[in-house]
């Protein structure tokens, strides 16, 4: 036996489970044949034997037995729409049925319609679009003359792929030396048989158009039946008509041209009623959750609105800012819904509160106070100073000091615009969002999710001392930007400047860095230091500037042995050390001196090398 197989089960209780075995036959199956037929003698149209034909292989092989034909064609002879014509000779009633009321596609759109043929004579079906319609009649297809049925045009007795066939048949025959005339008539057989095929295909046209009418008419009388229905039991009528046992109902008598009696519905009233309630239900349940969309929304644009307004105002995540009671309050509140309204303008719930209501505003306030000094405590805690307080307003907090850095354990990720910092202050703790990865939820912001940046607090500090500044003071950080104070680190191998915020960045390259005031006279370099230029070029990373090979790596420029050249001789050594583009330049210093990320100090722009690569 192949390894792949399994063995059969074999033993005495052991049977085999057949198709068969499940087959359950259904009430018209086990009828016999004579009452069958009775049954069916009542229906409105042949349609409806050919759906019972088509319900299983046993009513197939019954109703397609020629002893059978019977049934076909009385219930052809009682069609509930009188004078369909019989059949043309060679012509079964199941085909000829199937002819009449089978759906299928437009010959102009091609989408599928359970219309009749719009012409007989030429089997073209087109959609209940006027578009199609008038596409139809533009292109010349048929003729349709006003009052009278559709003929037949010269040469067109089939269609789609058969009147190609025909006229490559015609092509043929008139090759062979017959006449026009002669060609025809031999595609069509003779000129009676034309005549036969016309005359009955205006007398379907004459009866599809009552057919029509009738439909109309029907459809209509049950339209008015479900209005006065939906009335009088409090039902919405668009409700009742998508109900999927009134609709099925509605649909199946209005194409059987049947009108609906209370009686059968009566006797499916309570599923109709609990299926519209079910439809009433799903229909608020997306109500409310397309209300819930737009507050949740409305709540963001509130918040980028917050931070717009001042930029140094410590906020939590937006994910944080949602759980304030008052955000969770004004997101959850079920009575804040937008009007139905029909107009196209975009519906708004909570942003005229939002924008012009005080108390909301102050509510947002307090909620956000509290939040903010939580999280304070949390961090000076870290810091070493647990419940630190003061009355003093000139005293600065701990966290919330220029030596305080902080790193999320969890990510150990900083934004764009911390990359030089190397890691967070108070606000960019209290902003920081770990991003969501596939294989773990959302991380809920914690304070105990941070630790210090030992390194950065300790250079910091450091610096501040070298300043002659402190740390507490709440001018502090104001001092520092318009001092400008350059220092120098003392623990690398070479000499390297640095502004104040890119102290802390750099100091996780060093054990415990040592850093010096620099003078003016002391930071003339050559190429100088531009504090910035590296979160320029990142933001910028493909403009001209940045692809040109316009900078060099200080490390590779302090190993040469060349002096320090003249203004004079700018351009020339220019050419004697390698210029890097900005990637390039970020790929050389990992590579070759093992630094990334890389800061301003670790790298210069040739201004004269920028100039000629933005002229090539």
């Amino acid at each position: 036996m192949s390894p792949g197989k399994r063995s059969r089960p074999e033993g005495d209780g052991a049977e085999e489970v057949t198709e068969a075995a499940h087959y359950r036959p259904s009430a018209l199956d086990i009828l016999p044949v004579e009452i069958l037929a009775e049954v069916l003698s009542h229906v409105n149209s042949p349609k409806d034997v050919l759906s019972v034909a088509r319900c299983n292989k046993n009513l197939r092989a019954t109703l397609l037995n020629p002893s059978n034909v019977v049934i076909w064609r009385r219930a052809r002879e009682q069609c509930i729409v009188p004078g369909l014509p019989p059949p043309l000779p060679g012509w079964s009633e199941l085909a000829y049925a199937a002819f009449i009321f089978d759906p299928g596609c437009c010959d102009v759109c091609g989408s599928l319609t359970n219309r009749m043929f719009f012409s007989f004579v030429v089997r073209a079906r087109i959609c209940g679009k006027d578009a199609c319609r008038n596409t139809f009649l533009r292109k010349s297809l048929i003729t349709l003359l006003e009052g009278d049925s559709v003929h037949q045009r010269e040469g067109q007795g089939t269609r789609g792929t058969g009147i190609a066939r025909a006229v490559k048949e015609y092509e043929e025959l008139t090759a062979r030396g017959l006449t026009e005339d002669q060609a025809i008539d031999s595609i069509c057989h003779d000129s009676q048989h034309r005549r036969d095929i016309s005359a009955h295909a205006d007398k379907l046209y004459s009866w599809s158009l009552k057919w029509r009418h009738s439909y109309r008419i029907t459809k209509g009388n049950n339209i008015s039946f479900a209005n006065n229905l939906a009335r009088d039991a409090g039902w919405d009528l668009q409700d009742l008509l998508n109900s999927p046992s009134y609709g099925s109902l509605h649909r199946n008598r209005n194409t059987g041209l049947e009108a609906i009696s209370k009686t059968v519905v009566d006797l499916i009233r309570p599923k109709i009623d609990a299926e519209i309630l079910s439809i009433a239900e799903r229909r608020e349940r997306r109500h409310k959750e397309h209300c819930q969309q737009i507050r949740r929304a409305e709540i963001a644009q509130h918040y980028d609105r917050m931070i717009a307004r001042d930029r140094r105002r410590p906020m939590p995540p937006l994910a944080e800012f949602r759980r304030l009671p008052i955000i969770k309050a004004l997101q959850d509140r079920e009575d804040a819904t937008p009007s139905q309204s029909k107009t196209s303008n975009p519906l708004r719930i909570l942003e005229p509160e939002l924008k012009s209501s005080e108390f909301i505003a102050s509510m947002i306030d307090g909620d956000l106070k509290k939040w903010v000094d939580t999280a304070r405590k949390a961090f000076d805690a870290m810091l070493g100073y647990p419940n630190w307080k003061s009355a003093s307003t000139k005293l600065v907090p701990p966290a919330e000091r220029v030596t305080s850095r902080f790193v999320c354990t969890l990510c150990r990720r900083v934004p764009k615009g911390d990359v030089e910092t190397g890691s967070l202050d108070f606000r960019g703790a209290c902003a920081h969002q770990c991003p969501r990865s596939s294989k773990r939820a959302m991380v809920v912001w914690k304070a105990d999710q941070f630790t210090v940046d030992q390194k950065a607090v300790d250079v910091l500090s450091q610096a501040l001392s070298l300043a002659q500044l402190k740390a507490e003071d709440c001018e502090t950080e104001e001092k520092i930007k318009l001092a400008e104070v350059t220092f120098v680190c003392k623990s690398c191998d070479i000499p390297l400047l640095m502004e104040f915020r890119r102290l802390a960045g750099h100091s996780a390259r060093h054990e415990s860095m040592q850093v010096e005031v620099v003078s003016d006279a002391e930071q003339s370099f050559h190429y100088p230091y531009t504090p910035g230029l590296y979160a320029s070029l990142m933001r910028h990373k493909n403009e001209k500037e940045a692809v040109t090979k316009a900078f060099g790596c200080r490390h590779c420029q302090h190993g040469t042995s060349n002096p320090p050249p003249s203004e004079r001789s700018r351009n020339s050594v220019s050419h004697t050390q390698k210029r890097f583009t900005f990637n390039g330049l970020i790929s050389h210093l990992k590579e070759k001196h093992k630094i990334f990320p890389m800061g301003d100090e670790d790298f210069f722009r040739d201004d004269h090398a920028v100039t000629r690569g933005m002229q090539i």
